[in-house]
């Protein structure tokens, strides 16, 4: 049952209250009206404000989007600089462009001026540098529009290249591009590490440009491109335009047309691709691209650049030749010892010599030819050296008859080797007996002579003469100039061997320094090179005066400092010049030689006074000839560079026939005067008529001071034959039973223990028949046999 509004129910049947909070009919409560008025009031009464929470999340976000990116910038600049502090600590100093090692090519000269050779690392190449001004403004302009046609006006790196590079690579993914100045690539190339200088990195391109601006602040525009042009490689070993310039055109830089200084502007960016020997077509493609950049950048006119490409290029592809190849190495080992292989090789050196490249020439065809020669003694190889005396300056050295002939070692310098010397040795070891007291004029009895060699066994040592003849008394001046061989031995006797390698080290013979020489030393038993012992005669040329041997006058670095200039010594005083002038009597003497070389021999082939001496060693394994006028002296050695003997090899017709021809050439191309070798003071000449000397009265020479030393003359003696020795007194350093014919001196003979002989006491002398103011010096008695020898163990020369 339903109930009423007074909260009775009402009888609606639905059992809802009405309006007044019952249910109506429905259901439902019934809602007041006024009820609903308040709740439309309330809906419009505000609420709480939502404004700062909105407020303060915009500000969060701008907060956000502002410190963000700002931490992120001071982040990331913490970071850069962390990096640029570790990156700039490690770059190299810039004084490393100008004070950098790398190798720079040494060039060698002759007297005038002309190349000879250049030296280069073999793992580097050739460089020689050049100041800007002597390169062609064509190859500098050709490098600008190649490489960088922005270099004056950019800081050492072109950012708008940089930007363009970047794009790029970014867009090919790769390195496609690098946009280096040529500031940067002089940078790569010099202060970047080999280990690090192709790392496509960005740590190395920062370094880079880092260094590139510094150079910019540092140096001029000007050193900077020079410095790059004397350093960029352009392919096959030439590494800066001045040895680009040679090996591609054969001519210096300064000199390159338009055409060819853009090929060689070409070839730093690829130079094994563009080399023109391998790739011409290459090489002219990239020419052309060059050509048109320097028109583009207005270097040249399009006109210009069109003809240039039409240019036909001549290309220097002739192999260079050394010149004078023994000298040449013989300056780089003398350099090299003297400055080290790192100078050599980095110091850009450039050598001028004493050598004249002319009279070089001329001596080695003298060894090519006189084919007959050699093919009659059977020898295939000789040295030459040609000297001045009064400057010691070497004008020639011909090492071998032929340079580039391997079947008889051409390369190997026989003008520096040993080599055993036979009696050209005598006239050093009869210097020293006159300094004693001898003279030209001294008298020895040439006869059968033997001295103890070897103290153990006793075995003697029995020299022989040439002709196995003994010749009985003669003078030294017929004893030297026929190189007869007692009388020697009996010189050495005298002067004693001490005294004689002292003298040796006086001019200039090194090889004695370590050796123990005996008796055997005046036949040759000790071994000399032929330029020393050229030098050494030169003492006589240059009466007494001796000045070493020199092959370089000055040397200069790559920046022109002079390292060394050779003045002319004044020399030193080794020789008294009047004995000087003695041993150079005997030795243009003909007179003197005719028992030996007969009166037409070649020694005296000459139009001017011209001194010689003569030697040949054991078994004919070597011959020589040394001689000299007042202006050259010339050595000679003649013989097979293994050291096989020869056959029978007469001295005077095999290395005297080159030597002859040598001074003959000489003379002719270096146009020397006549000249008379000048007496010195306090010499008194005499008439003189002493034994071996077929014309007689002559001329001899005594010092003033020696004078009434004037020995009687003994009776004329003719020469004989004296007997041979008997089979049980034979030695075995007896000469082959076929014997060279007269006119040839003999060479040292062999001997049959392994120690050069004993020095023997000098022979007594005879008292001169002169008065004298005081008493004579010693002279050798030319008819007493000598006396029993003190032994001294000595090794047999070779």
């Amino acid at each position: 049952m339903a109930t009423d509004g007074n909260g009775r129910y009402s009888g609606n049947g639905n059992g809802y209250r009405n309006g007044n909070g019952r249910r109506n009919g429905n259901g439902r409560h019934a809602v007041s009206p006024l009820w609903i008025v308040a709740r439309k009031r309330a809906r419009k009464r505000p609420g709480p404000s939502r404004l700062p929470f909105m407020l303060f999340g915009g500000f969060l976000v701008a907060f956000a989007a502002i410190v963000f990116p700002m931490l992120g910038g001071l982040f990331a600049f913490q970071a850069g600089t962390e990096a640029y502090a570790a990156i700039n600590k490690d770059l190299p100093p810039l004084s490393d462009l100008t004070n950098h090692e790398t190798f720079k090519t040494a060039r060698i000269y002759d007297r005038h001026g002309t190349l000879l050779w250049e030296f280069y690392h073999q793992q580097g190449g050739r460089r020689t540098i050049v100041p800007i001004y002597e390169i062609s403004q064509n190859l500098i302009d050709a490098t600008l529009a190649a490489e960088d046609a922005n270099f004056y006006a950019n800081p050492g790196i072109d950012i708008k290249g940089i930007i363009r590079a970047l794009f790029q690579n970014f867009s090919s993914q790769g390195v496609v591009s690098g946009a280096s100045t040529i500031t940067q690539q002089l940078v790569k190339n010099v202060l970047i590490p080999p280990d690090e200088r192709y790392q496509q990195s960005l740590t190395r391109k920062i370094k880079e440009a880092l260094l590139a601006i510094r150079v910019s602040q540092q140096f001029s525009k000007s050193q900077i491109l020079e410095m790059y042009l004397n350093e960029i490689y352009y392919g096959n070993l030439a590494y800066g335009a001045e040895a680009a310039a040679e090996t591609y055109f054969g001519k210096h830089a300064r000199d390159l047309d338009i055409a060819e200084a853009a090929l060689i502007a070409g070839l730093p960016q690829a130079p094994s691709a563009y080399d023109p020997f391998k790739n011409l077509d290459a090489a002219k493609t990239r020419q052309a691209y060059v050509l048109d950049q320097m028109a583009r950048h207005g270097f040249i006119t399009p006109v210009q650049a069109e003809d240039a490409k039409s240019e036909p290029l001549v290309f220097h592809t002739e192999k260079q030749e050394i010149l004078a190849p023994h000298f040449v190495q013989y300056v780089r080992a003398l350099v090299e010892q003297k400055y080290g292989e790192k100078t050599l090789y980095q110091g850009g050196l450039k050598i001028y010599t004493t050598l004249d490249l002319g009279l070089q020439q001329q001596l080695e065809a003298v060894a090519k030819g006189n084919q007959d020669v050699f093919d009659k003694w059977q020898a295939n190889n000789t040295a030459i050296v040609a000297i001045d005396p009064r400057t010691g300056e070497i004008l020639a050295m011909v090492g071998s008859r032929d340079y580039n002939d391997t079947s008889i070692d051409g390369q190997v310098n026989t003008a520096v080797s040993q080599r055993q010397p036979g009696s050209s040795i005598k006239p050093l070891v009869y210097s020293v007996a006159f300094t004693k007291g001898w003279g030209p004029y001294t008298i020895i009895d040439d006869a059968p002579s033997c001295w103890v060699d070897n103290i153990q066994t006793g075995h003697k040592w029995c020299p022989q003469n040439y002709d196995n003849r003994f010749h009985g008394p003669m003078t030294v001046r017929a004893a030297l100039g026929n190189s007869i061989n007692i009388p020697a031995v009996k010189a050495l006797e005298f002067a004693g061997i001490d005294a004689v390698r002292e003298q040796a080290k006086k001019v200039g013979i090194t090889t004695w320094d370590d050796k123990y020489v005996g008796l055997s030393l005046t036949l040759g038993g000790a071994e000399v090179t032929p330029l020393e012992l050229t030098g050494s005669y030169s003492v006589f040329a240059n009466n007494g005066l001796f000045i070493p041997p020199v092959a370089v006058t000055k040397i200069v670095d790559a920046y022109g400092d002079v390292l060394e200039e050779y003045r002319v010594p004044q020399g030193d005083q080794v020789l008294d010049p009047r004995i000087a002038y003695q041993i150079t009597s005997i030795l243009t003497d003909n007179n003197a030689r005719l028992i030996t070389f007969g009166p037409n021999n070649i020694l005296a082939d000459f139009d001017r006074p011209v001194a010689a001496k003569t030697g040949t060693t054991d078994n004919y394994t070597n011959t020589w000839t040394v001689g000299y006028t007042p202006s050259i002296v010339i050595g000679v050695w003649f013989g097979n560079t293994d050291g096989h003997p020869m056959v029978h090899a007469i001295s005077s017709l095999s290395a005297g026939k080159i030597w002859h021809d040598a001074m003959q050439v000489a003379i002719s191309y270096l146009k020397l005067p006549v000249e008379q070798f000048q007496r010195p003071d306090r010499l008194v000449e005499r008439d003189f008529c002493g034994p071996g000397i077929s014309v007689c009265p002559y001329k001899e020479y005594w010092l003033a001071e020696r004078a009434n030393q004037i020995p009687k003359l003994p009776p004329r003696v003719v020469a004989s034959p004296s007997p041979a020795p008997q089979p049980n007194q034979a030695q075995p350093n007896q000469p082959p039973a076929n014997q060279p014919p007269p006119g040839q001196p003999t060479p040292a003979q062999p001997q049959s223990a392994p120690t050069q002989p004993a020095q023997a006491q000098p022979s007594p002398a005879p008292a001169p028949t002169a008065q004298a103011a005081s008493p004579p010096p010693p002279q050798p008695q030319p008819t007493s046999p000598p006396p029993k020898p003190t032994p001294v163990p000595t090794k047999r020369p070779r």
